[in-house]
């Protein structure tokens, strides 16, 4: 059967999206794709293949499984794998199998299982546990051959030498009888068709001659043993040499004949049988095991497996390690403009380039989603790092050419360095981490050593963290509102909610510090709701008290944005507060503009409630100007950066005139925000700003003061 032929057999591409996708230069994803569909060929026909998960429940079996079992496929799934249970061995022979699976390593060992019709059967089985990110085995392949009639010879062995002899003469296995020096005094019909020897002339040579130059000491060293002790030894694997040079990999059952009367062992029988396809198979298998399947680059297991003997390595030489945790920039927002099948395509650019910035003997895995992770070995110096690590960063600023598309890419780089920031695998994992976390919390793109003070406010994040989940439920907080006015009349416009978060033991603790935490972890949904719901309801107080009504501006983050219930929320805290729609506005910031036809929607929608739709940090973001007239918003808010020196940078005072003139072309409304001078309220004045909030007004106050600056303006 040629390729084509297999495939066909096979199915339909196991990723026909994807692969409708890729273009002429795309290959390399083709290729993934394909050794998948023939290693799952390779298996299926070589050996018989099952699939438990870790309680033992049979997932998935093959056709030769089904086969030897004389069960159906569908009489298997499903079934614990004891359905196969024939009694034959102890329950301390499967303790320990499960013990060793059960620890992340691989089983190997002959196993006596009954078929449907009550007929045994023996395979000799391996068994290969799949590990998820947390190193923890979820499924278990096994890798099984028959060796029945291998187990059926051996026990006749022990009852006739001459019954051995006409079995043999039939076996498609290699039997061979071996006097004690090596030499061959007997050879099955079988070697010539497996190896292409004259079984006649097989006597006359010496059997390590056949034997690979590096397995034979190890086949020595136990002919030795066995010829001194007279007992059995555990089946060899070894390669054997073809008439024609071909090496195969063949496994070998030794048993001793010993002289009745000297009671010392006279010959050596061998059965031998070749495993090179199920060896090419297993192989495969480890190659998934150890590998990510898109980018074939090693796993976590792998790596950690690695780093463990690396460790060890530079311990007794005296070498210095570095372990370099990189995660790509904002990449779930590529995932979600451009579609996860242009993802995997950038992921697999980026393992391409990765592996190209280090040496040979350097190690590159994938740990999950964006995550890489780079060991690198043999260091004498932290210059050689910061050499590779600035490399990195170089090579992933070269566009990544999609198609037709081009796509910027930046990563943020955390370095943990051995001995001095860990001395076991684990510790220079986390704290190369913690370094990552560090270069996202400055704004990404760039990288950073492990220094003991990130533990420190890592240790701070976490505590900050539980502490923020019960401050929502208890409720800590608070809102102060920062007024805005008309730059003309300096009259009170409206007011923008700002969420406060005063703890009963740690004091004050600034928004920079909590927010993004409750960003990451999404409590920043329940908290958002709060703020929104507590805003609105306090709006609509001071209406009641009759002043004169005012617009409450409230954050959105991009979370709450997304949302799926976020216009029942809207509605359902309008109503229960008796807010009029046209007194609240919610603010966005351009992170959410990713996917500008989605935002789109879900802007159109809320202001079809009749609420109010701003943009904040206008122009800090990734907004074109030029698509800005397509969304439905309402005004645009001009982030502080620009107002800061607007009086005395060129640069700031273009940027905003500029936006104040696209504003009037579409007539949005526009605020600025962070005026503190007189003299920046000229210059927006000037351009047709005419409101705007800051501290030359008025600091974030509480509803208290601000109800009194109520009372003072009416």
């Amino acid at each position: 059967m040629n390729r084509a032929e297999r495939r066909k057999a096979i199915g339909a591409h196991p990723y026909p999206l994807l692969e409708k996708l890729l273009t002429a230069n795309d290959e390399k994803l083709k290729h993934v794709m394909k050794e998948l569909a023939d290693v799952k060929y390779a298996l299926d026909q070589s050996s018989i293949i099952a699939i438990t998960d870790q309680r033992g429940i049979i997932l998935y079996a093959n056709d030769q499984f089904c086969a030897i079992s004389k069960y159906e496929a569908e009489e298997l799934v499903g079934q614990d794998h004891r359905i196969l249970n024939s009694g034959y061995h102890s329950r301390d022979f499967f303790k320990t199998m499960w013990a060793t699976i059960g620890s992340g390593e691989v089983w190997r060992g002959e196993v006596r299982n009954r078929a449907k019709d009550g007929s045994f059967y023996w395979v000799d089985t391996t068994i290969v546990p799949f590990m998820n990110d947390k190193g923890i085995p979820y499924q278990y392949i096994s890798i099984r051959n028959d060796i029945t009639f291998r187990r059926q010879v051996e026990e006749e062995l022990r009852q006739s030498e001459e019954k051995y002899r006409l079995i043999t003469e039939n076996s498609s296995d290699l039997i061979s009888v071996i006097h004690a020096d090596g030499s061959f005094a007997y050879c099955s019909p079988s070697h010539k068709d497996l190896l292409g020897y004259d079984p006649t002339a097989m006597p006359s040579r010496d059997m390590l001659q056949w034997i690979h130059e590096k397995d034979r000491q190890n086949v020595y060293d136990s002919f030795r043993s066995l010829l001194a002790e007279g007992q059995a030894v555990s089946p060899l694997e070894y390669r054997v040499r073809a008439l024609n040079g071909e090496y195969y990999c063949v496994e070998t059952t030794i048993n001793p004949i010993v002289a009745q009367a000297a009671d010392d062992v006279q010959r050596l029988v061998l059965i031998t049988r070749d495993i090179t396809e199920r060896k090419k198979s297993e192989q495969a298998i480890y190659h998934l095991a150890y590998h990510d399947t898109l980018t074939d680059l090693p796993n976590r297991r792998l790596f950690m497996d690695r780093l463990r003997k690396e460790t060890g390595r530079a311990k007794r030489i005296g070498t210095l390690l570095a372990v370099l945790f990189l995660d790509l920039d904002r990449f779930k927002n590529i995932n979600d403009s451009l579609g996860h099948e242009m993802g995997d395509l950038i992921l697999i650019e980026t393992a391409k380039r990765l592996r190209d910035c280090v040496r040979p003997d350097d190690l590159v895995a994938r740990f999950a989603g964006d995550e890489f992770i780079i060991l690198l070995t043999d260091l004498m110096s932290v210059s050689e790092v910061e050499t590779v690590s600035e490399h990195i960063q170089a090579s992933l600023q070269v566009p990544f050419q999609l198609g037709a598309q081009s796509q910027h890419i930046s990563c943020s780089l955390g370095i943990a360095m051995y001995p001095s920031d860990g001395r076991n695998p684990d510790e220079l994992l986390k704290r190369a981490d913690m370094a990552l976390y560090a270069v996202k919390e400055r704004g990404r793109k760039g990288y950073s050593f492990f220094h003991h003070e990130m533990e420190e406010r890592s240790l701070e994040r976490s505590l900050l963290e539980n502490e923020l989940q019960k401050a929502i439920h208890l409720e800590q907080f608070h809102i102060d509102y920062q007024p805005k006015v008309d730059l003309a009349t300096g009259q009170l416009t409206g007011m923008e909610a700002l969420v406060r978060w005063i703890h009963p033991e740690l004091g004050r603790i600034a928004p920079n510090k909590f927010i993004p935490i409750a960003e990451e972890t999404g409590l920043i949904i329940p908290l958002g709701e709060w703020v929104l719901r507590k805003g609105c309801a306090q709006n609509k107080v001071w209406q009641n008290q009759g002043y004169p009504p005012l617009k409450l501006s409230v954050n959105l983050s991009a979370r709450q944005f997304y949302q799926a219930d976020l216009l029942d929320q809207i509605r359902d805290i309008l109503d229960e507060t008796g807010l009029e729609p046209q007194w609240l506005e919610l603010e966005v910031t351009e992170s959410i503009f990713a996917d500008i036809d989605d935002a789109a929607v879900i802007l159109q929608k809320i202001r079809n409630l009749g609420v109010n739709m701003s943009i904040d940090d206008f122009g800090t973001g990734y907004s074109s100007f030029s698509y800005i007239k397509h969304l439905p918003i309402d005004t645009l808010k001009i982030d502080a950066s620009f107002i800061r020196d607007i009086h005395q940078n060129k640069e700031s005072h273009a940027i905003v005139r500029a936006i104040l003139s696209l504003a009037q072309t579409l007539n949005l409304n526009v605020i600025a925000e962070g005026v503190e001078s007189t003299e920046q309220v000229a210059v927006l004045s000037e351009g047709g700003c005419h409101q705007a909030q800051g501290y030359l007004f008025s600091k974030p106050i509480s509803s208290e003061h601000f109800e009194k600056m109520l009372q003072n303006t009416t």
